[in-house]
């Protein structure tokens, strides 16, 4: 019998949180360890992107063959996530500072997701994993310095982190709906 989509919601929000713990290393000690952006980067882009897939395989209707054949899925989950019954008691009273928030996250949740390699590489192809062309010279990632996603260090950024590390550490008591 095929796996249930509880099950693959189950997996991918358990794969989440371990990506998301080697962000957070990689975070805290990157500049003692001499460690490169990129690769911080690569482990919230694919946490991110796995959270986004188990709440989708658990709350909604999303095709299991499109979940686990796409890179794009964060982008399309934030906006569910900050409008679930967590994020809008977590802002009750301040629906202007919501809609804000929400805005910014949506357009970081976008340059998170364009870091796998996958999702525009026509467009933005900067990514956290392989080298690409751009201005007829090969850049990369571990010298790029992804301008782009500079607001992850500012509040709204910072808070879109909070937020997410939430949603994977309390997957099982949170809901999109």
């Amino acid at each position: 019998m095929p796996a249930c989509r509880e099950e693959w919601a189950k997996a991918y929000a358990q794969q989440s949180a371990s990506d998301f713990l080697v962000y957070e290393e990689l975070s805290a000690h990157s500049a003692a360890l001499n460690i490169d952006q990129c690769h911080r980067l690569h482990y919230l882009q694919m946490a991110l992107e796995k959270i986004a897939k188990a709440y989708e395989f658990r709350d909604r209707e999303t095709s299991e063959d499109k979940l686990r054949g796409s890179h794009v899925a964060f982008s399309k989950f934030i906006g569910a996530y900050l409008a679930s019954p967590r994020v809008k008691e977590e802002y009750r009273g301040r629906d202007a500072q919501l809609t804000r928030f929400t805005q910014s996250a949506r357009n970081l949740a976008r340059e998170i997701e364009k870091l796998a390699p996958a999702v525009d590489r026509k467009q933005s192809p900067q990514n956290a994993e392989y080298p690409w062309e751009w201005d007829d010279k090969v850049e990369v990632p571990c010298h790029y310095k992804y301008p782009n996603l500079s607001s992850l260090q500012e509040p709204a950024g910072l808070n879109l982190l909070k937020l997410m590390k939430e949603a994977i550490v309390d997957f099982d008591k949170l809901r999109l709906r």
